[in-house]
C-alpha cells in the first residue's frame, strides 16, 4: 500500500497539484464578496484537487514512451512499469469524473470550465508539446484557469475580476516555463 501511495502521489504530480489548488482557493476567496461558503470552499478544494489530479494522470499516460527517455521522468510509475496505462487510465477517469461532479456542484459554469481545463490541458496541451514551440502559449491557458475556475465557483460568473485573474496567471505562466 505504501508503493501504491508513492507512485499515486508521483502520478498526480502532488506537489503541482497543491499550487494549483492553492491558486483557485484563493480565487475562491476574492470572489467571495466577503461571504465565505465553507463548504463550497471545501468542494472546491477537493474537486480542483481531483480535477487536476486527473489531468496530470492522463498527460502522464500519453508522455509515458517520453517519460522513458529523461532521467528526470523515467522512475515516474507509468515508465517505470510499476502502474500499468489500465490502471491510471480508470485513476485518471474516475478522478475526473468526481472532480467534475464536485465542482459542477458549486455551478454550472465551473464544471465546465474543470472539463474544458482537462481536456485542454491533456489532449491539446500534451500533445503539441512534442510539434511546436506554440505549445508554451497553449499550456499557460489551462495553466491560467485554476484561478479562474476558483472564482467562478463563488462569484458564478467571469468578470472583469476573473478576467484580471485569468490574465496574470496566463502571464505568469511565460517566466515561469522558459525557467524551468
Amino acid at each position: 500500500m505504501n508503493s501504491f501511495l508513492k507512485d499515486f502521489k508521483n502520478l498526480v504530480k502532488l506537489r503541482l497539484t497543491f499550487l494549483v489548488v492553492f491558486s483557485a482557493s484563493i480565487s475562491f476567496l476574492i470572489g467571495t464578496d466577503g461571504d465565505i461558503h465553507w463548504i463550497n470552499w471545501i468542494k472546491l478544494i477537493i474537486g480542483g484537487f481531483l480535477v487536476t489530479s486527473a489531468a496530470n494522470g492522463f498527460n502522464e499516460i500519453i508522455e509515458k514512451d517520453l517519460d522513458k527517455l529523461m532521467a528526470r521522468t523515467a522512475d515516474r510509475p507509468l515508465p517505470s512499469g510499476r502502474m500499468n496505462n489500465g490502471q491510471a487510465l480508470v485513476l485518471s477517469l474516475l478522478m475526473g469524473i468526481s472532480g467534475t461532479y464536485l465542482l459542477g456542484s458549486l455551478n454550472l459554469l465551473t464544471g465546465i470550465l474543470s472539463v474544458f481545463s482537462i481536456l485542454f490541458y491533456a489532449f491539446i496541451y500534451t500533445p503539441l508539446k512534442q510539434k511546436s514551440p506554440i505549445a508554451v502559449f497553449m499550456g499557460a491557458i489551462p495553466g491560467a484557469l485554476p484561478p479562474l475556475i476558483g472564482y467562478v465557483a463563488a462569484h458564478g460568473k467571469i468578470d472583469e475580476i476573473a478576467l484580471i485573474l485569468f490574465g496574470i496567471q496566463f502571464v505568469w505562466q511565460f517566466p515561469h516555463f522558459w525557467a524551468i
